[in-house]
């Protein structure tokens, strides 16, 4: 019963209009650009579009390759969305159970999230948070550019609620597991880009090469097709990064160079981070 007469009070705090519904999207060039994306984003994320929604409230949070969506009406449910490109967008939904978001609605309240005034800070690296706020008869939406909890007290708030999220449904684990799910490839993240590698499934053919190099490896630095994707050694190919799956390519007859560098300090100095987790050289005749 709190529950709900919390949200009807919100509703009305939001000030609510019979007929069209009314909406405050701020005249900023972040936000135009973030409403000239949102319908292809909406689409390829198989999400809603909140100006349009009847709910009683509606919160939706944007990050940098996640979203995270709170729906209130007969029930309360929440969905965490991780997502990435390569050739296409990729993602993966999370359903929240009703009992955290319960929690995490109550939360949000307590925070004044839907007192949040647009932050029209801009620094020069950075990305920006956005969060729409929708009811039966209003929409609004606020945008933060890296928000700093000693920059206002609005930004002391979205720190605060994003730290929350991320305890509340371990966003750590869950993008640890998209991450994880996604095949072999680049990926772009955030201002760079992930490498996913991983051992070629048991049901794929394989050359007389691969099947000694992927046995070196599984002895030698510790691999099976368990391994965490951020735990894979570096393949190089003739001096060239490769894919595991590269190794694939080749019969040991064509081989003239096959050796696996244990990770050491040296080797984080000469490669970087790339590195740390050993070095496959390959080199062909």
């Amino acid at each position: 019963m709190k529950q709900i007469l919390t949200i009807l009070i919100l509703i009305f705090l939001l000030h609510p209009s019979f007929g069209q519904k009314r909406l405050d999207i701020p005249k900023t060039q972040v936000i135009e650009s973030f409403i000239e994306t949102l319908p292809k984003n909406l689409e390829e994320l198989k999400l809603k579009d909140l100006r349009k929604s009847t709910d009683s409230l509606n919160i939706r949070i944007w990050q940098t390759h996640e979203v995270f969506t709170i729906n209130y009406n007969d029930s309360i449910f929440s969905d965490y969305k991780i997502y990435t490109t390569n050739d296409k967008l990729v993602f993966k939904s999370f359903y929240i159970s009703e009992n955290i978001s319960k929690n995490i609605i109550d939360s949000l309240i307590d925070k004044k999230i839907i007192n949040l005034k647009n932050d029209n800070f801009r620094g020069i690296d950075g990305s920006f948070i956005i969060i729409e706020i929708s009811t039966k008869s209003n929409y609004k939406i606020v945008s933060f550019w890296s928000p700093n909890a000693e920059r206002s007290s609005d930004c002391k708030s979205v720190v605060q609620i994003l730290s929350f999220l991320d305890k509340a449904i371990d966003t750590r684990n869950l993008q640890n597991e998209f991450m994880n799910s996604l095949p072999p490839g680049n990926y772009r993240w955030g201002m760079t880009s992930i490498r996913i590698d991983r051992l070629i499934d048991k049901d794929v053919a394989k050359t007389d090469f691969y099947y000694k190099a992927e046995e070196k490896m599984k002895k030698e630095l510790n691999i099976t097709d368990k391994t965490n994707h951020w735990d894979y050694p570096l393949i190089l190919v003739n001096n060239k990064q490769a894919m595991i799956s590269d190794l694939n390519k080749y019969n040991d007859k064509e081989i003239a160079k096959f050796e696996i560098l244990k990770p050491d300090n040296n080797l984080v100095a000469i490669y970087g981070t790339n590195g740390s987790n050993g070095i496959v050289i390959v080199e062909t005749k």
